[in-house]
């Protein structure tokens, strides 16, 4: 498993302001405030700013491949936040960590896998020490509502993909869709279009980790929810 996009939190806005009250109808009204500029940090990772936000977390019944589990509900999220990019690439992890635990690395920009949560976090301690912001993992929330990036169909693509979206085993088929290559290896962080917020590999190539607790959904709307306060897993 590897590395979800690190969010960093040292910036983040309030509900956005309401525009003026404006009594002259004449009067020009001022341009909407511009979300936060994406920024790289110091060992080359690039975020991008994730707007607060409203979206139905899960999946509709009738959709092929759900789990049980995944009952739709209502999620807000008050407060935006910066999430990566691209996937923790295997160079960036060896520049904070000192090793490289990943198979294959035999290519340059390949995500970083085979490690565990807790080598994550030690990972965000040490990237936290060396570039002095408040890095975090997302919360499952967080996740799904940055994947989907407004979006509602089983992916971000639309109602199915294709091997020429993402890296997965092209020989299993989703819905609608065609058989396509199994390359049978990470692939390069950037090797596919991005979703409509610019984030690379949200399908597809590596599982990501999540902050939470692996836990039931909850059966009402929610307001950032950060999960269970214990469990035996976490989220991937």
């Amino acid at each position: 498993v590897t590395l979800a996009g690190i969010c960093g939190c040292s910036r983040q806005e309030k509900d956005p302001p309401k525009p003026p009250v404006i009594d002259n109808p004449q009067a020009k009204t001022q341009d909407p405030p511009k979300p936060p500029a994406p920024f790289t940090n110091g060992i080359g990772m690039k975020f991008v700013w994730i707007p607060p936000g409203t979206f139905m977390m899960g999946s509709p019944k009738e959709e092929k491949g759900r789990n049980a589990d995944e009952i739709q509900h209502k999620v807000t999220l008050t407060k935006g936040f910066y999430l990566g990019i691209h996937l923790v690439a295997q160079e960036q992890w060896q520049a904070v960590m000192g090793n490289n635990p990943s198979q294959p690395k035999d290519e340059k920009n390949l995500p970083v896998n085979n490690f565990s949560w807790d080598d994550c976090h030690e990972f965000i301690k040490k990237l936290r020490d060396k570039d002095k912001k408040l890095y975090r993992l997302p919360t499952e929330s967080e996740w799904e509502y940055s994947c989907r990036a407004g979006t509602t169909t089983p992916f971000h693509f639309g109602e199915t993909i294709s091997t020429d979206q993402a890296n997965y085993d092209g020989e299993k088929v989703y819905g609608n869709g065609k058989k396509g290559v199994d390359r049978q290896k990470t692939t390069p962080v950037g090797s596919f279009p991005a979703n409509a917020w610019g984030l690379h590999d949200m399908h597809g190539n590596v599982w990501q980790w999540c902050q939470d607790w692996l836990g039931d959904y909850p059966q009402n709307d929610v307001i950032d929810p950060q999960g269970p306060n214990e469990g035996q897993y976490r989220v991937l």
